[in-house]
């Protein structure tokens, strides 16, 4: 009898010892697995010119896409593994699981797509956690990326999730360098060249000022009248600018542009309604 109980025992604690030894290497594959990885991205990334921002963040998001198909591989294995070692036949459950993944396959054609175009959004490197981009007329920061969706969160706050299937046309504001522009009215009556003199001295002195000038990457350039109005002509800047740094350096260019043009004497256009009063025809028409 205890002859038995001992084999019972023995059957059973064979199997379960096999299968937290499994558990521990499969925890210790994804620990090396997840220093591999940051290790091999990192290298590649190096390799690479590019800035500190646009580094980390590279780094951020292909390492957590990477350590998560890593992670999801080698639990299945395991699991598999610990169904063999307790005797259950994994070869029909690996044939059920493949006719089931093709049925669900068939059905689910948009996942397929939303998977291969973050697969190629990733490979492309067409952008990544924190670039701010528009995508089918909505414009965000990045706020997560993976290969079914991609997370962006808009200037008011909302939290919007698009398809990766549904991005055709991205804009990405972001990227190796932006430009801040800025159009400036004026009223017609004006002399153009003065308020044009009066912007490039103001221009000038960007590569050198203390707040804007780690912003900017050129000191910016006049590129003349954009338009004229009836009541204003308007005159347009551009300065080359740091990623994501644009809108905080048009923001501060305008309240400089403001305080220059009123310092040199310059007026904004206002609206103004002009009157033509036309006295009447005192000849009174003759009778027929």
């Amino acid at each position: 009898m205890i002859d038995r109980w001992a084999d019972r025992l023995g059957t059973l604690l064979e199997p379960g010892i096999r299968a937290v030894i499994i558990l521990l290497l499969a925890w210790l594959a994804v620990r090396v697995a997840r220093l591999v990885i940051r290790r091999g991205v990192a290298r590649l990334l190096s390799s690479r010119r590019a800035t500190d921002r646009e580094f980390a963040t590279r780094l951020r998001t292909l390492t957590s896409l990477a350590e998560s198909a890593t992670r999801l591989i080698v639990w299945i294995l395991a699991g598999l593994t610990i169904l063999a070692v307790f005797g259950v036949p994994i070869g029909p459950l690996l044939a059920s699981a493949g006719v089931a993944g093709l049925a669900v396959g068939l059905g689910a054609q948009t996942l397929i797509r939303d998977i291969i175009a973050g697969i190629f959004i990733v490979l492309e490197d067409q952008f990544h956690v924190g670039d701010v981009i528009t995508v089918n007329a909505i414009s965000g920061q990045v706020e997560s990326l993976t290969l079914r969706y991609t997370v962006l969160r808009t200037l008011d706050g909302a939290y919007v999730v698009i398809p990766n299937g549904e991005i055709r046309i991205v804009q990405n504001l972001s990227r190796d360098w932006a430009r801040a522009v800025i159009d400036v009215a004026v009223t017609p009556e004006e002399d153009v060249d003065r308020v044009v003199a009066v912007l490039r001295d103001l221009l000038a002195g960007l590569p050198n000022d203390p707040v804007l000038g780690p912003l900017v990457l050129e000191p910016g350039e006049v590129l003349g009248v954009e338009a004229i109005a009836p009541q204003q002509a308007t005159v347009r800047l551009a300065v080359k600018t740091r990623p994501l740094e644009q809108w905080r350096v048009a923001r501060e260019l305008r309240r400089r542009i403001l305080l220059a043009l009123r310092e040199a004497g310059v007026s904004v256009p206002y609206p103004r309604t002009v009157t033509i009063i036309q006295p009447p025809d005192s000849a009174e028409p003759s009778p027929s």
